[in-house]
């Protein structure tokens, strides 16, 4: 059934067009399914995504074209509607995926509309300034142990004092991620100094070449022992660029920094301090809390310390246990001021803006698709692969294995890729009887108004990027 809001706005624009205000063909209705309604815009936009992906044998957009692309417009409002049916949008994985997605959209858009200002050009002695300020003008070669704890590295330190080797220790100490990275002996390669970690910039300016720090450097990836091989100055007349880029990209860092800060006072955001000190005490290994402990409000909000554990274990901020001392204060903040935003984007009306609108809706229909086709198809494909049949499959296609010197290719050469064609024949199949029951079942709830479609794509005839 069509909701209120749809009717009003069919009616609305129906009577405009009485009145002789005829909509521009752009913003008139294509389609409707359920209560999505497709604008000539919309339309074309995804159609030419479309055309980009399982749509290029269409070329030129006649009226056959045009229908098909329709079809296939609709056929992703149905996923959505009957992802909702089955209750997509209650998996957990798609949730979070769609709540992440929803967030970062809102943040740019409020960082876009509210936070930058200007067009961020500097003069060339800003860029130089900049650059030498922040150490951009030198570059290091140096090798790095990684360890998970200081006990562990200050074991390295001692060791490496003694005379041990830096291979062997890399090997025994440092973290698996770090040593798949770097490799067995721990070369990150040149980097320039202002680009490293902040706790590492200052030790690595006063190593001398063939040193290595005589104390470990703690940073997010671990417990740092690290050996300087060699310096060497990057002149700003080779990095104007990057110097204009790097400037850029800071001076838009700090007006977004100056605005968040804003939001807070304006939002009155406080941390508890009991909150605070309960959260730090939850042990390693321990993913939950009881209770509704408050841990930081604001106006319109508030978040628990049991509500930061579920942030925890989605992955979304590190456990407590393994923060640094002072760095729980400020991811518990940090959390904070995206709830902020995220309230502030809505006061504003940013979560309706087209923009905003076109990259969550385009995730949500992704992610409906991939759920219900892993669904679909285990349940619906029943492919006979088996040797019989595959063998028959390589017999019956003899052209598709013969090569230009005229020899045919072995079939134990093709087998696996004849099973895995099977496969997906099988598969494409299933989601095409899918879909037809789809469109039976929400026939009702699906409207297309020809003298509409009739006037779309009307100049172009080649797929074009959907940016």
């Amino acid at each position: 059934m069509e909701s209120r809001t749809t009717r009003l706005l069919v009616c609305f624009s129906a009577y405009l067009m009485c009145l002789g205000f005829a909509l521009p063909v752009s913003a008139q209705i294509v389609a409707r399914v359920g209560d999505t309604a497709i604008s000539v815009d919309e339309f074309e936009r995804r159609a030419r995504s479309l055309r980009e992906s399982g749509y290029q044998h269409i070329q030129n957009v006649d009226d056959a074209g045009r229908r098909e692309l329709l079809d296939g417009v609709i056929a992703q409002e149905l996923i959505v509607l009957e992802g909702y049916r089955q209750g997509v949008d209650q998996d957990p994985i798609v949730g979070a995926d769609l709540a992440r997605h929803e967030r970062r959209a809102l943040m740019n858009a409020l960082y876009d509309t509210q936070a930058l200002h200007g067009d961020y050009t500097s003069t060339e002695e800003e860029q130089r300034a900049y650059y030498q300020e922040h150490k951009f003008d030198i570059e290091v070669n140096s090798r790095h142990i990684v360890c998970a704890t200081e006990q562990d590295a200050l074991t390295v330190i001692k060791e490496l004092n003694a005379g041990g080797s830096f291979d062997s220790l890399l090997a025994i100490y440092t973290l698996p991620d770090v040593l798949r990275r770097f490799g067995p002996s721990g070369w990150v390669g040149w980097f320039r100094v202002g680009s490293l970690y902040d706790e590492v910039i200052e030790p690595m300016t006063e190593l001398a070449a063939g040193q290595f720090y005589p104390e470990p450097v703690q940073t997010d990836r671990g417990y740092h022992v690290f050996q300087l091989e060699s310096r060497r100055p990057v002149p700003f007349e080779t990095s104007i660029d990057f110097a204009r880029d790097k400037l850029r990209t800071q001076q838009r860092a700090d007006d977004m920094e100056s605005y968040v800060n804003e939001l807070r006072e304006r939002y009155e955001v406080t941390i508890d301090e009991r909150g605070l000190d309960s959260l730090s005490r939850v042990r390693s290994g321990v993913d939950s809390y009881a209770g509704h402990q408050p841990l930081v409000t604001w106006q319109g909000g508030r978040l628990s310390v049991a509500d930061y554990m579920d942030i925890v274990r989605a992955g979304r901020a590190r456990h407590p246990a393994k923060e640094k001392p002072g760095m729980l204060a400020r991811g518990v903040d940090n959390h904070a001021g995206q709830n902020v935003m995220m309230a502030e984007a809505r006061r504003l009306g940013l979560d309706e803006e087209p923009d905003v609108r076109i990259k969550f809706e385009g995730r949500r229909r992704e992610l409906f698709a991939k759920w219900l086709f892993i669904q679909e198809t285990r349940r619906r494909v029943q492919a006979d692969t088996s040797a019989t049949n595959v063998r028959q499959f390589y017999e019956e296609n003899l052209d598709l294995y013969t090569r230009d010197d005229g020899q045919v290719t072995e079939l134990s050469v093709v087998e696996a890729s004849i099973r895995g064609s099977m496969l997906r024949h099988a598969e494409t199949r299933a989601m095409d009887e899918f879909l037809g029951e789809l469109r039976e079942r929400y026939a009702d709830r699906i409207f297309i108004d020809e003298s509409v479609l009739k006037h779309t794509f009307l100049q172009a005839t080649e797929p074009e990027s959907a940016n």
